[in-house]
């Protein structure tokens, strides 16, 4: 408790009014995981509400220092955000029960405060999120007063201003909508889940366990981070924010193990990257899109399963291979197996009360909000991962100000969303999208995956989803795809821009950390995730690999894309026993996609020449080495 009382005692009247406010945010989020959500208007309303005041005293206008002035202007949008919010929350019953929205007038006030929310909100982005989506949101909202002027498939009826604050402050739709829905329900507490887990030694956990596993064998750092960052990644569920808190680690543990720096910064790019398609969690997008698809979440994450293994196969594959051409040697343990389960074992139970609880049927609100009570009872049992108090206040501000992102990114694309809806541009861009392709399928996903990374490079994941949601998804179904397929393929591409260059975020984050070079590092990190982007067109036209289908189908296209995706590492890395030639490595990278393929003919052809060209390279081989001996 003296630890708690100096700590709040160092602290200046502004630090501790901000931790307060993200305890008491963090605080709101896991008592209504437990006990139920509020009525939906209420819980967005609070869920913003505190997280835009966070926003406003932790986020400067722009980088270096905060200017006498600016302090004045934050104090005033912080007032600003507090009245806009508490008329809404005085005149609650009114507005949920007896006004009507796009019908009612929207009196003199309302419209002042309504646009002011607004332009806060754009702010809030602005600082938190970046100019891109500032300019996306701004652009989506401007659109229906413009629209009217637009020519042709662009062309709308007239708006006034009075509709779109009607529609994003006086209604659950637009800001309010499903997406910050989601957030305020499901994604803000597993992000809280994720900052306790941190905090209790969860991460030690995981990094322990798999330097034990793994450390020992070729390559075994760099094993580890891809084992560390995929059980870390699906519970924290951002690539870049993954990278950050486990990179650190794994990033200078791979050098000192012999990988060059940019191939350690890769690796750990694509295995965080990967964390938000890797089940049980998969971050806030599968989330999203379970309120979309209206396919339960638990679902969502058994048809994830297998694509999410190829993906971290094909990683483990290129890290060996990797190792094996640098004849690296085998890392040591700082911990044994036994040592770390006698540290941190314990925290492995908040982990399994959650994935149990999603598994049997619980909401995922729940069973989060269940394996913090969990984690945060678990600790204390061991030193090693006790919380005093200071910790828990500490990992509860941490936990708020990480949902931030994601608070402000879904207010965003509540109003991108919402703007579609009122103009109807969705349909009509569905069209669009059905003329460039002309009705034909490989041409439509060919634009839609491309049109989802470029999205995914200018947005984070979720809003880049959310987008495609109303715009390309429609259209990819009335084109005879089925519903979940064709919110997978669009979920994919979004995730896969944070290593896609010239972005390529989470690269770029790794090779900070790496000191590398950046444009190496991100070409790099496509080349190791190179299978990700096949493998949504594979089950795009056979969704065996996400569960649907005969059993028999599934297995026999999952045994052949894992042959497949090792025959592709082996072409990229150009090494299988030895360095092989650029032909071998051509017909290895033709081997590798023949058995990817969901198509029995090819999957056969594709097994048959694997199996020459290995015994051929294994054979030569035999005399290399006995060149190597004459020598």
């Amino acid at each position: 408790m003296m630890d708690f009382i100096n700590f709040w005692k160092e602290k200046k009247l502004k630090e501790k009014f901000i931790v307060f406010i993200g305890v008491v945010l963090a605080v709101f989020q896991i008592y209504t995981a437990l006990f139920g959500s509020f009525d939906a208007l209420f819980q967005r309303i609070i869920h913003l509400g505190l997280s835009l005041l966070l926003v406003f005293f932790l986020f400067p206008a722009k980088k270096g220092k905060v200017l006498k002035a600016e302090k004045i202007l934050n104090v005033l949008f912080i007032f600003c955000i507090i009245v806009s919010l508490c008329y809404l929350i005085y005149n609650y019953e009114w507005i949920t029960v007896e006004r009507f929205s796009l019908v009612t007038p929207v009196s003199s006030s309302e419209f002042i405060l309504g646009f002011i929310f607004i332009l806060l909100c754009l702010e809030s982005v602005r600082r938190v999120v970046g100019i891109p989506l500032f300019i996306v949101t701004l652009i989506f909202l401007i659109y229906p007063l413009i629209g009217y002027y637009c020519p042709a498939i662009f062309h709308t009826r007239s708006m006034h201003w009075n509709e779109l604050i009607d529609f994003n402050y006086l209604s659950s739709g637009g800001i309010f909508g499903i997406p910050l829905g989601v957030s305020a329900t499901e994604i803000a507490v597993f992000i809280i889940f994720g900052s306790i887990m941190l905090h209790t030694g969860g991460s030690e956990l995981i990094n322990s366990i798999a330097l034990s596993l793994a450390g020992k064998t070729i390559g075994g750092p760099a094993k580890v981070a891809v084992v560390a960052s995929s059980l870390f990644g699906t519970i924290s569920g951002s690539g870049v924010a993954n990278v950050a808190t486990t990179g650190c680690i794994t990033i200078p543990m791979m050098k000192r193990a012999g990988y060059r720096p940019h191939f350690a910064g890769a690796v750990e790019a694509v295995a965080s990257t990967g964390g938000q398609i890797m089940p049980p969690i998969m971050g806030a997008a599968a989330f999203v899109m379970s309120a979309f698809s209206g396919v339960p979440y638990s679902k969502i994450i058994i048809h994830a399963i297998l694509p999410a293994i190829l993906y971290y196969i094909a990683l483990f594959s290129y890290v060996h291979l990797e190792a094996r051409k640098l004849n690296l040697q085998p890392g040591v343990a700082d911990l044994t197996f036994k040592e770390s389960i006698k540290l941190y074992g314990h925290m492995i139970l908040p982990i399994i009360v959650l994935i149990f609880f999603l598994i049997v049927g619980y909401t995922p609100r729940f069973s989060a909000g269940l394996g913090i009570v969990t984690a945060l009872i678990v600790c204390q049992f061991k030193e090693a991962t006790r919380l005093s108090l200071k910790k828990i206040f500490e990992a509860l501000y941490d936990g708020a100000r990480g949902m931030l992102i994601v608070v402000t990114s879904c207010a965003a694309a509540g109003i991108i969303v919402g703007s579609i809806d009122m103009t109807g541009l969705g349909p009509r861009f569905g069209n669009i999208f059905l003329y460039i392709s002309g009705g034909n399928l490989q041409i439509a996903l060919l634009v839609a995956a491309i049109t989802g990374i470029i999205l995914g490079m200018g947005l984070p994941t979720t809003p880049a989803y959310i987008v495609q949601v109303a715009t390309i998804i429609p259209a990819l179904i009335a084109m005879g795809l089925n519903p979940l397929v064709a919110h997978f393929f669009a979920f994919y591409y979004s995730c896969l821009s944070l290593i896609t260059p010239p972005v390529a975020a989470a690269a770029y984050t790794a090779a900070s950390i790496a000191e590398a070079d950046g444009w190496k590092t991100g070409w790099t990190a496509f080349r190791l995730g190179f299978v990700s982007y096949l493998i949504p067109f594979i089950f795009a036209y056979k969704p065996t690999l996400l569960f649907i289908g005969s059993w028999w189908e599934i297995i026999i296209d999952f045994v052949t894309a894992f042959i497949g995706v090792y025959f592709i590492a082996v072409s990229f890395e150009g090494f299988m026993f030895y360095r092989i030639k650029v032909i071998i490595r051509l017909i290895a990278l033709v081997v590798g996609i023949f058995l990817l393929l969901p198509s029995l003919l090819f999957s056969s052809i594709g097994a048959v020449l694997g199996a020459f060209l290995v015994l051929f390279v294994y054979l030569k081989r035999g005399e290399n080495l006995k060149k190597a001996t004459v020598n």
